[in-house]
């Protein structure tokens, strides 16, 4: 079964409320998905949400960027957030990534972050939180240095 496959599954069970087996399946959507990722960056491709393969690999690793962090793998999460920042054309999606991180390096919990600098209120390609409350940008001043001094250490 394909990844777009596995996700078209994923989305019925979690509207059929069956959460054992949504966790079984999202499993077997992040360990697919890594080993792609891993493909594509022994290339040095980047992933074009236009494909929607790509876009798939892309959520995953999203949703496994969340996952970790709520798990408390914060460094993690925050290791997966610069990759894939690095990792796509999008400008939206790098963005997006980028922010996240700012939540993870300011020591938020996930829920917090998304309650405080995240205007759920649109999706990009209906998977993505792309829009920011204003308050966005103290995070950004607080953490700009130690964004980029590690961004850039990742991008080598």
């Amino acid at each position: 079964m394909s990844l777009i496959e596995k996700y078209k599954t994923l989305d019925s069970l979690m509207q059929k409320k069956k959460y054992d087996e949504v966790e079984k399946v999202f499993h077997e959507i992040i360990t697919e998905a890594i080993e792609l990722v891993n493909e594509k960056a022994e290339k040095e491709e980047l992933f074009d949400i236009e494909n929607p393969i790509d876009l798939a690999l892309v959520r995953a690793m999203f949703e496994y960027m969340l996952e970790l962090w709520s798990e408390g793998a914060v460094e993690e999460a925050k290791e997966l957030g610069y990759d894939m920042a690095y990792s796509v054309k999008d400008p939206k999606i790098k963005e997006m990534f980028s922010m996240f991180v700012l939540g993870i390096l300011d020591g938020l919990g996930v829920n917090q972050f998304l309650d405080k600098y995240v205007d759920d209120g649109e999706v990009y390609k209906d998977y993505f939180f792309t829009k920011f409350h204003d308050e966005i940008d103290e995070l950004l001043i607080k953490h700009k240095k130690r964004f980029e001094e590690e961004f850039s250490k990742d991008a080598r």
